[in-house]
């Protein structure tokens, strides 16, 4: 390979985190990386021998990427006009050790080294991260929400649009945390105390989430289980990410809803509902990824905006029953004797109140009933509701006893 005049500088390249290969042919040659800084950089291919590979590294800022991607902007510009008025070149081995790190004056640049001046960008990028590389980075799994759709570029999207998106997500976490702690600590219910305490510790710290960063290459937000325990077995974190992923994979089928409405309830499956309408209303598609390297387990999941009106309709199909007795003591304010409907409110103070039928019974003694006079009243309620809509309670009185002055 060339000689090439430039520095000898100390620049330890292996911190940097790969974003994406924005060029690839029979291996990465145009890659963007960051730095725990946020600094960004672009590694360019320009040459090789039997050992090792050359790079040309420029740091540049994300709009100058977002320029070049959007074919406003040559890579010959970013690379002849770099930020720092210099360029870095490495010769990276196959065991990927970086040697010969130079900082090389763009007028020392050799010709063959640059692209073409109409270099403009006409390919399509990976827009995939290295999240096993994050992973054995932190010693920990890694969530990753990647959100792509209308509005969104390349590192970034309207504020109004993407501040909604870590509270609804949240909502989703939570409720599905604590009906997953609950479902794993009746499992272990025979274990001793101490064991109890450790589990529900661990259980906490792994289905908690704390931000870790976020990431160009659309828009990505990377998170981390609180817990800071290396744990080389699948653990909590894996278990509840991999419930988590079910959940939006759940919706494209209605068996699959049903199974969540089964294990969990209606109320995590309406903390979902809300998100995916978010994400119809406002056009966009979420990705959900979990990598933990540790335990080697990946799942993943991506929702595309154009399957959101098929997951609506699949929620809006699934109904929820539930059947309950209700005892009020109160007074009759309506009553049809001929249809046999019926309003009831509690005299009690707690503003409980019911509106239905008289069963068949009742019905034929309605004119037994005086609005100025105190009933004990039982009443059977079946309960339905749609994900999406308010809950409606069918009521059916089958009993009522005058209650008597003294009591």
């Amino acid at each position: 390979m060339k000689t090439i005049t430039g520095f000898n500088i100390s620049f330890d390249f292996g911190k940097l985190i790969k974003i994406t290969d924005l060029i690839y042919y029979d291996g990465p040659l145009l890659s963007h990386y960051v730095s725990e800084k946020g600094d960004n950089y672009l590694f360019y291919w320009v040459d090789s021998d039997n050992e090792y590979n050359r790079w040309i590294v420029i740091r540049c800022n994300i709009l100058s990427i977002q320029k070049y991607l959007d074919k406003a902007a040559t890579l010959y510009s970013i690379i002849t006009q770099p930020n720092d008025g210099f360029v870095y070149m490495v010769d990276i081995d196959n065991q990927v050790t970086y040697h010969h790190t130079k900082l090389i004056q763009i007028k020392n640049l050799p010709e063959d080294y640059k692209p073409a001046e109409d270099s403009y960008y006409t390919f399509e990028s990976q827009d995939d991260i290295d999240l096993l590389a994050l992973s054995q980075k932190y010693s920990s799994g890694i969530l990753e929400l990647h959100i792509k759709g209308k509005d969104v570029r390349y590192g970034s999207m309207p504020l109004q649009k993407f501040a909604p998106i870590i509270p609804q997500v949240e909502n989703i976490r939570k409720a599905l945390s604590n009906k997953y702690m609950k479902l794993i600590k009746e499992k272990k219910k025979d274990a001793d105390q101490n064991v109890k305490q450790q589990i529900e510790q661990e259980l906490r710290l792994d289905t908690q989430y704390e931000f870790l960063c976020s990431m160009v290459g659309s828009i990505r937000i990377i998170l981390k289980p609180i817990n800071t325990q290396t744990s080389f077995s699948t653990s909590f974190s894996d278990d509840f990410a991999k419930e988590m992923i079910n959940l939006f994979k759940s919706g494209y089928k209605k068996d699959d809803i049903k199974q969540i409405s089964d294990s969990y309830d209606k109320s995590v499956l309406k903390k979902y509902n809300d998100f995916i309408y978010y994400l119809n209303t406002e056009e966009l598609s979420m990705g959900i990824q979990w990598c933990n390297a540790n335990s080697s387990t990946s799942y993943k999941h991506e929702i595309e905006y154009t399957d959101t009106k098929k997951i609506l309709t699949n929620l809006s199909d699934i109904e929820f029953d539930k059947s309950e007795k209700l005892k009020i003591r109160g007074r009759f304010y309506s009553l049809n004797i001929k249809t046999g409907n019926y309003c009831f409110e509690s005299t009690e103070g707690d503003d409980l109140k019911s509106f239905g039928l008289l069963d068949e019974t009742r019905k034929k003694i309605a004119l037994l009933i005086s609005f100025n006079k105190v009933y004990d009243v039982t009443i059977e309620r079946k309960t339905t509701q749609q994900i999406a809509e308010k809950i409606k309670n069918n009521d059916t009185l089958i009993s009522f006893i005058e209650v008597s002055e003294e009591n």
